[in-house]
């Protein structure tokens, strides 16, 4: 969750660092700091505050305008409450340091530094961790017969390094750092460990960030760090290292496509809305160069040899996630059983490692995400992966680590998506898993053979002029959504595929308007739930003309004849549906296979226009990040 920056070249650094600050805002964070190298001095200008970049901005006017040396970190609270003194950097002695993931044994490390006589001044693990590096930078000096703060920097640059090895070899947790060294003006150092670095060089100097958008506006090759390794990067150079040995390895520099014009508004007021309006591009760019030209054909995908023997004698499939993608997996799964004839489970990234899954010959895990680096998600990754099971992702972001850890790669082609609350992604989640469960079952010999399956795949094909049709009414929209300003409670519901829709559709309305909203199978309303129907109510009925259409209008008669507001979501020519309801959002013909991505479309337009009406953040809402980088 948290973002770190950092620079060293030719130029001053602090615009670089306030600058890939703001552009890391979305990843959610309560409190911002940077830490730059005063050559004059010789000494840290440290300076941390609590809120947003900008008070940081205000609070720092006039100050640090030559320096070409620092690091900056937005910090989202897990050890120590929101406030300056918890703020990053962190300074030890000579060294400054920020920090993302989590120390896991830091209570431990932390009570025996104490009884060596060490002092704490915030809550974090962040301290602890350079509070160790410089007790062993201290050690190793003195066994030198140096003083490390006296050293040249050579010695210094060493003496670190080993430093920073005896630390890693003793704590625990997935996390990387960035550091600064009193005395060293022309280099940053860090630890990858299980948390994203990444390097880049600009025309002026090194870049090193936890996320490519903090630098996509300086360069476009860059080293993704690999876990377990050491570096330090400077102007023109970075050297890798094997945590354990400290032998040098080499990282290769990969191409990024993306412009940092791509993370611009583009006249949208938010980024939510822009990247609602994106879905139709963003569904023809994940389908482009891999449909096939008829419903006999298979689909192509990135390997097509290694795809093939991924799926070859396949029995099983876990299905893996947290939040908006773990609904996309169980869309998925009616997909994959009802299609190839596989069995699914899908699985909370959460609790998966920790119930002891059973494992099946023939078994194989596929984790979604969006980030790449989701924590839980990476987490049961590597479970998976440690077992022994072949493994692949589905992810937006390439070079990601969930991405390299797994053995195939499916890869949505969504784009940055800055919007806390994810909308282009999930869409382009679901196109890769449908298009990839019609293809298994091709595979496996099963190719569906109906007509209601080359509907379906015809209905794939012209997904993206569908959603086209569906956005021209967006305003509409959003103004039902605006009518649900004076409802305590507002239920989502939907049968079949439309229930994972309705989870998604009520986590969207709870992450930006802080209403309450639930989402329920319809045919669970009458075992709790119903007892929450009054006139304050209000329900989001998603019934497409499918064969449980008439159990779940039966359903909405339930809560109706109890007072509720009813939003139906259906076909535009069900009048039977549209009678029923208070508003009605009607949708262009489709099919069971597209359904799902349709019907999405206007409940993330619903809690669009609510959050609106309610004036609420609708990017960066509160307590809730992007990447989800911490259990």
């Amino acid at each position: 969750m948290c973002g770190i920056v950092g620079y060293v070249g030719t130029d001053a650094a602090k615009p670089f660092l306030i600058e890939g600050l703001k552009r890391l805002e979305y990843r959610g964070y309560d409190s911002a700091g940077f830490a730059l190298y005063d050559p004059k001095s010789k000494d840290f200008i440290i300076r941390r505050s609590v809120g947003h970049v900008e008070a940081l901005v205000e609070a720092t006017h006039g100050m640090g305008d030559h320096e070409r040396l620092g690091i900056a970190h937005t910090r989202w609270a897990t050890h120590g409450v929101p406030s300056e003194v918890n703020a990053h950097p962190h300074r030890a002695g000579g060294l400054v340091l920020v920090h993302n993931g989590i120390i896991e044994n830091h209570a431990q490390i932390k009570n025996q530094l104490i009884a060596e006589g060490v002092s704490f001044s915030s809550q974090t693990d962040t301290e602890v961790f350079v509070r160790l590096i410089e007790k062993h930078c201290l050690r190793l000096a003195l066994a030198q017969k140096l003083v490390f703060l006296e050293a040249t920097p050579l010695q210094k640059r060493d003496i670190a390094l080993h430093a920073l090895q005896r630390a890693a070899s003793e704590v625990e947790g997935h996390y990387a750092v960035i550091f600064l060294i009193q005395g060293i003006e022309d280099c940053i150092f860090g630890l990858q460990a299980g948390a994203p670095l990444v390097l880049g060089q600009c025309k002026s100097g090194g870049l090193v960030a936890s996320d490519l958008q903090a630098m996509l506006s300086h360069t476009s090759e860059v080293s993704f760090v690999p876990v377990s390794t050491i570096f330090e990067v400077s102007k023109g150079l970075s050297h890798f290292y094997d945590v354990k040995t400290l032998e040098e390895k080499t990282v290769k520099l990969e191409k990024i496509e993306w412009s940092s014009e791509k993370v611009a508004k583009d006249g949208f007021d938010h980024f939510m809305l822009k990247e609602i309006f994106q879905q139709p591009s963003v569904i023809a760019d994940t389908l482009s160069g891999r449909m096939p030209l008829s419903e006999l054909g298979s689909f192509v995908w990135d390997n097509p040899v290694a795809h093939e023997a991924l799926w070859k004698n396949v029995k099983k499939v876990y299905l893996i996630a947290c939040g908006t993608a773990y609904h996309s997996a169980m869309v998925a799964k009616y997909y994959f059983e009802k299609w190839a004839k596989l069995s699914v489970e899908v699985d909370i990234a959460s609790e998966f490692r920790y119930r002891n899954p059973v494992f099946e010959v023939g078994t194989i895990v596929g984790v979604i995400s969006q980030s790449g680096e989701t924590a839980d998600t990476l987490a049961a990754l590597r479970l998976a992966n440690e077992k022994g099971l072949t493994t692949f992702s589905v992810c937006n972001v390439p070079g990601s680590t969930i991405m390299r850890e797994s053995n195939f790669q499916y890869s949505t082609k969504a784009g940055p998506e800055i919007g806390v609350a994810s909308t282009k992604a999930f869409t382009a989640q679901l196109t890769v898993l449908t298009a990839l469960a019609y293809d298994v079952a091709h595979l496996r010999g099963l190719s569906p053979n109906s007509k209601d399956s080359d509907e379906g795949f015809r209905s794939l094909a012209r997904l993206p002029q569908d959603i086209e049709s569906v956005l021209a009414h967006a305003d509409e929209f959003q103004a039902v959504g605006a009518s649900l300003e004076n409802k305590k409670t507002i239920l989502f519901i939907g049968r079949g595929t439309m229930y994972p829709i309705a989870l998604e559709g009520a986590l969207k309305l709870k992450e930006i308007t802080y209403r309450h909203a639930e989402g329920y199978a319809a045919g669970e309303l009458k075992h709790g739930p119903i007892a929450l129907v009054d006139k304050d109510l209000a329900a989001v009925v998603m019934a497409p003309p499918d064969e449980l259409h008439a159990k779940t209008l039966s359903n909405l008669e339930e809560i109706r004849s109890r007072g509720a507001f009813i939003v139906g979501i259906g076909e535009d020519k069900d009048t039977e549906f549209r009678k029923l309801c208070n508003s009605y959002i009607a949708l262009p013909k489709t099919t069971w296979t597209t359904a799902p991505v349709l019907y999405v479309i206007p409940t993330q337009l619903i809690s669009y226009g609510l959050a609106r009406k309610l004036g609420c953040s609708i990017d960066k809402p509160r307590n809730l990040a992007k990447s989800v980088t911490v259990e």
